[in-house]
């Protein structure tokens, strides 16, 4: 079941894949580094201040048109870790932090909507960066960053054959139910080696195949074909997209502009 959706989530994600736009991968590869640490670096109650960061995955669904939606609709089950983590935060820390229209909240609830908030931007940027460029600009993007053509070639090679691994994984497993007869798809403890030296070998011997046609079809794998992205046309754009929304983390992180707008509403109201 676990094989299944996962080898759909990695068709979902090339059928959902937008056209390549202006803005270079290795911009976009930055950008979300940036907003990852600048999310982990919030503390445990600063959901106010958490909250300015949503301008940037509102800015992809209105001007680059990604399907967030989509996203969590699909995949929101990743966030129960967070959910599980912070479930119990509520019980341990009683003390309390705030008052929302006369409501007091604790600090365990506020805790726990900040490790939900973090995680749901962690997946939408995630998704976004995935959507947008793939893994192989991906792969472009650590070329244009000159690291190790090594590490390029491990994370395409990865994506290649992990579904060949996963399918390959689920018609065995089928093959061993019926000559089993085990009424369940599960593997006998004893099983286990075997099993899995098999399933290396047929699916080492799959990669092979793979490689050869592709080869015939004059496809190239080697360290040469992994080349960054050229800084003409699109260098000046990436460079002010990455300018630009690390500067808005900047400001969002040490300047908290959420609370600010606040007092200003609040002195506007009175």
């Amino acid at each position: 079941m676990v094989g299944k959706f996962a080898v759909e989530a990695f068709h979902e994600i090339e059928r959902t894949r937008q056209e390549r736009g202006s803005v270079p991968s290795v911009a976009r590869l930055g950008v979300v580094v940036a907003f990852l640490l600048t999310v982990v670096s919030f503390g445990k109650y600063e959901l106010a201040s958490l909250s300015a960061l949503v301008l940037y995955p509102v800015s992809l669904v209105c001007f680059e048109r990604v399907p967030l939606l989509l996203a969590f609709s699909r995949y929101w089950f990743l966030l129960l870790p967070a959910l599980l983590l912070g479930a119990a935060n509520p019980f341990f820390d009683r003390e309390i932090v705030a008052r929302i229209c006369g409501v007091c909240v604790s600090g365990g609830w506020l805790s726990f909507c900040v490790l939900v908030m973090k995680g749901a931007l962690a997946l939408a940027v995630a998704w976004s960066l995935l959507g947008k460029i793939g893994v192989d600009g991906l792969t472009r993007a650590f070329a244009s960053l000159r690291l190790p053509p090594s590490f390029g070639m491990a994370v395409l090679l990865t994506h290649r054959y992990l579904v060949m691994m996963i399918k390959e994984t689920g018609r065995m497993r089928d093959a061993y139910r019926l000559r089993s007869g085990r009424g369940t798809g599960s593997i006998a403890p004893s099983s286990w080696g075997p099993f899995v030296g098999l399933l290396l070998m047929r699916s080492m011997d799959r990669a092979s195949n793979v490689q050869s046609a592709m080869e015939l079809r004059g496809g190239v794998m080697s360290h040469a074909a992994l080349k960054g992205e050229s800084a003409h046309g699109g260098g000046k754009v990436g460079v002010l997209y990455f300018a630009g929304w690390v500067s808005y983390f900047i400001v969002a992180r040490f300047m908290d502009p959420m609370r600010r707008l606040g007092e200003f509403v609040r002195e506007v109201a009175q």
